[in-house]
């Protein structure tokens, strides 16, 4: 019989909890490397993204179809935590399962998770001042540096019921692509895989914690240049309120317990109850017999 293409969702769910015992019982300083790697290569993609797509973004009327293009460039950034390596804080609520399983405590999921959030912050950091010092925000007499400033200004405006929801859309989408590319058994098919979600994510502007990271640090970096406030037709004083505390306060923390209750709920969650909880499977033989 022919070796299969891709493993089962069953499968995938074995071997999603196998890779959360690997994560979660990694040294912490090799996570915190491998979390600053992903966290870069994220950084890569959201503003890469930005790039390829800020003539359209900055126009109204043209905004829909600068998402598309932006979704088109974004996925390069998880593609390269896929196959060249990264802990991405996003794919690693799927250690979830484990857990559930009991095959890691949940103090270990949790250590993982605070590791892998702040090694994403510093590689997302790193990444986002560099390419402000790299002189691309200029192109276009500003407008890229605008549209980044403006980007970064406007995740200010969510409430926190608003950035949860959109956290949980985000990850659940996120995790259900991480789900399928552990089903690809090639690069390729973990690319196509991986490629579809994350456009998806992005056309529908769901929050992304680790990709807010990267767009509020250019914003940071940005917003002291008189020629970017003018592209976003923003004012100093507005300009002023994009700051390290309205930052985490009104965007990074309700976007991260969104993006934890999205992946730990309505991915790993659902499909241990389907695969891997076998009291449900033996209280229906029960029943049956």
């Amino acid at each position: 019989m022919a070796d299969k293409k891709m493993l089962t969702p069953a499968e995938i769910a074995e071997y999603t909890i196998e890779a959360g015992v690997k994560k979660a019982t990694t040294p912490n300083k090799k996570v915190l490397a491998s979390a600053f790697l992903a966290g870069a290569y994220i950084a890569f993609g959201a503003l890469g993204s930005v790039g390829a797509a800020y003539n359209l973004l900055a126009n109204p009327e043209t905004y829909g179809l600068g998402k598309m293009v932006a979704g088109l460039m974004f996925p390069a950034g998880l593609m390269f935590v896929l196959v060249a390596g990264g802990d991405l804080f996003t794919g690693n609520i799927l250690i979830t399962l484990a857990a559930l399983k009991k095959r890691v405590t949940w103090s270990q999921a949790f250590k993982n998770w605070a590791l892998v959030w702040i090694g994403n912050l510093i590689g997302g950091a790193l990444v986002a001042w560099l390419v402000s010092l790299s002189g691309v925000f200029d192109w276009s007499a500003g407008l890229y540096g605008g549209v980044v400033v403006k980007n970064a200004i406007g995740k200010l405006g969510f409430s926190w019921g608003a950035a949860i929801a959109s956290g949980i859309l985000c990850n659940w989408i996120v995790c259900a692509t991480v789900w399928m590319t552990y089903g690809a058994k090639d690069v390729t098919g973990k690319l196509l895989a991986g490629f579809f979600g994350v456009f998806l994510f992005v056309c529908t502007g769901y929050e992304h914690c680790v990709a807010n990271m990267a767009y509020f640090f250019a914003g940071l970096f940005a917003k002291s240049n008189p020629v970017y406030l003018e592209a976003a037709h923003k004012t100093a004083e507005e300009a002023a309120k994009l700051n390290i505390t309205s930052i985490f306060t009104h965007n990074l923390i309700p976007v991260t317990i969104g993006n934890i209750l999205g992946g730990a709920i309505f991915v790993a969650g659902v499909y241990y109850f389907i695969f891997v909880n076998k009291k449900e499977d033996s209280n229906a033989e029960k029943k049956a017999a």
